[in-house]
């Protein structure tokens, strides 16, 4: 198939396309800079110059496609706030474009949609038939979901991955804060709590990925989910990782939201415990990379934090965000 993708630079999206492109499958990326466009083309994807913001270019691309896939849905924790109406175009855009095709649209969510705080069943599994409850910075997606879900004429998916790890230096989330801790403090902070958040390796999503956009009967909403851990336990693989011992320092939530920010604090807060069985049954997904403590326990030691494991922007400017 020939596909339309947007967001193929990105930790999640590189992987993607390319296990699409070893599939066969041809690809134009959307690419909002030089920068993205060259690293599009180099990795063998055709960039269409544009941002989520150009409703007509984004319509076009999606027009003469066979299928989209749309891994960038407007950013991550406090960006999503300043994206929600570019995201929004965007959904309008691509479902205008293959209204009354029935060509599939494969959009990415989270299972951190779904995050409770684990007071009331702290070992509550949540599935795809369970609602939504979304902390106030990614509310919007839960429109977004609701459109996309209901759209007729159009073979709507929607991939809601756990945390991500897999393939050195990509973590995003709960590792990759615990990493920026270590590396304001020298220590892994941790709260004493049982919370436990799903977690699922890149190379497996983008399998499901490349199953959704095959299978003609991959319709609704998937979790993708392989690997339920509590968070200390994850804390304690980063600092072993990290050459400390599994050693943490254990710390109440005010210290924790006043060392590292708001959001390690709600690592330890929120409670994510998803169930991808709906996608291994109904689509016959396999998932089977090393899980993260497994995959923790394979970075090189020393661990060099500025080379393996830079700080990204996204949780530089997090870490800033007071609520």
């Amino acid at each position: 198939m020939q596909l339309f993708v947007i967001g193929g630079t990105g930790y999640i999206g590189s992987v993607v396309c390319q296990r699409l492109l070893a599939d066969g499958h041809v690809l134009r990326g959307l690419a909002r800079s030089d920068e993205s466009a060259a690293q599009l083309s180099e990795a063998g994807v055709e960039p269409v110059r544009g941002s989520m913001g150009d409703s007509d270019v984004i319509r076009e691309a999606a027009a003469g496609a066979d299928g989209v896939v749309q891994i960038a849905t407007g950013g991550f924790l406090i960006q999503a706030l300043e994206t929600v109406s570019e995201a929004a175009l965007t959904t309008d855009a691509i479902l205008e474009a293959l209204a009354g095709t029935d060509k599939p649209y494969v959009v990415t969510g989270g299972t951190g949609a779904w995050m409770d705080t684990g007071l009331v069943n702290p070992e509550r599994v949540v599935t795809e038939a369970d609602p939504m409850t979304p902390p106030f910075f990614y509310k919007h997606f839960q429109a977004i979901t609701e459109k996309v879900l209901s759209a007729k004429g159009v073979r709507t998916v929607i991939v809601s991955p756990g945390q991500l790890y897999g393939r050195r230096g990509g973590y995003i989330g709960p590792i990759a804060r615990m990493f920026n801790g270590l590396r304001k403090h020298g220590v892994v902070h941790a709260v004493n709590y049982d919370n436990a958040v799903t977690f699922v390796h890149v190379d497996d999503l983008a399998d499901l990925y490349a199953i959704v956009l095959q299978d003609t009967s991959a319709r609704g909403l998937y979790f993708a989910a392989t690997d339920t851990v509590p968070v200390l336990q994850v804390a304690k693989a980063v600092s072993a990782a990290a050459g400390l011992g599994g050693e943490v320092e254990l710390v109440d939530y005010l210290t924790m939201r006043a060392l590292n920010g708001r959001f390690n604090e709600l690592d330890f807060f929120g409670n994510v415990r998803a169930s991808s069985a709906k996608a291994q049954k109904e689509l016959g997904w396999r998932p089977h990379r090393p899980g993260v403590i497994d995959d923790l326990a394979t970075l090189p030691k020393p661990l060099d934090l500025n080379s393996v494991y830079p700080e990204p922007k996204r949780h530089a400017a997090a870490a800033r965000v007071s609520f």
